[in-house]
């Protein structure tokens, strides 16, 4: 399998750092390195990748005891990310991603030890790249500090999306933001030095979304409807982003209309052929 692949890494390059380059932030970039592989690999063997992966972060968070100033705690997070669709399967959803293997901590862990309150810890909605696969979904979390403390952070994917594959979307990007004690917002970069926060401050983490794998007018309708009986979506990006039209309401629940779906999908394939 490996014969036909040549690595070139030059000293000095990201995957051959030479001393005394920084190193110790290497699960993201090693992720990036094993992203771009991938998506090189798709053009010989598409069935055996995924689309682009959603990349992870490192945080740590910490502080002065409020008991006891003169005693330090910290807490390390892996927050996570999510990986693209694949050939017959969508992305897995908020998941430490490619070869690391860690777990998330549980919240009634930090709570009864650390002055942290978890306020949220859910999957992103509406935010499912579109494919025949479609890419996973990150998480979003969002801490306050009990205490004044601070973070660093050790991440990447704010500003580029993961790739979609073979007509499937593009994912989405990561985002951080720390809103003080007086509600004032400040978006934070993916790569941080320690940064202060204040007692009542929220830290809060979007986690990115995976890429979309194939065409999202091939996805079977079923799967487009769990979707949105699982809030992953709406019945609105239904419609819009895959060509499926469902009939009811939240309340009542949804069914597919596949005669309408069949119609708007069949104009939507003719619109694309005619491009």
């Amino acid at each position: 399998l490996i014969e036909p692949i040549k690595i070139y890494a030059p000293p000095g390059c990201l995957a051959n750092p030479i001393f005394p380059a920084p190193t110790i932030a290497r699960f993201c970039p090693g992720n990036q390195l094993a992203d771009t592989v991938m998506k090189a690999l798709a053009q010989a063997a598409p069935e055996k990748v995924s689309a682009g992966i959603g990349n992870l972060k490192v945080i740590s968070f910490s502080g002065a005891r409020p008991d006891d100033p003169s005693q330090y705690w910290v807490h390390m997070e892996i927050f996570e990310g999510a990986y693209g669709g694949r050939n017959g399967m969508d992305g897995m959803d908020a998941i430490d991603t490619l070869y690391a293997n860690t777990r998330n901590n549980p919240i009634e862990d930090i709570e009864s030890h650390l002055p942290l309150r978890v306020n949220k810890y859910e999957l992103r909605e509406n935010a499912a790249a579109p494919g025949q696969w479609r890419g996973g979904l990150g998480s979003v979390r969002e801490f306050t500090y009990l205490a004044d403390g601070g973070a660093s952070v050790e991440g990447e994917g704010h500003k580029y999306k993961p790739w979609g594959f073979d007509g499937g979307s593009d994912g989405e990007t990561a985002s951080l933001q720390l809103t003080n004690a007086v509600g004032s917002t400040e978006d934070m970069y993916s790569k941080m030095s320690y940064k202060p926060a204040e007692k009542g401050s929220k830290f809060t983490a979007v986690g990115p979304a995976g890429g979309g794998y194939g065409n999202p007018l091939l996805r079977d309708p079923r799967k487009v409807l769990d979707d949105v009986l699982d809030e992953y979506i709406t019945s609105e990006t239904a419609e819009e982003q895959y060509g499926v039209v469902l009939v009811g309401s939240k309340s009542e629940g949804y069914t597919v209309d596949e005669g309408a779906t069949a119609e708007l999908r069949a104009k939507r394939g003719e619109a694309v052929n005619a491009v």
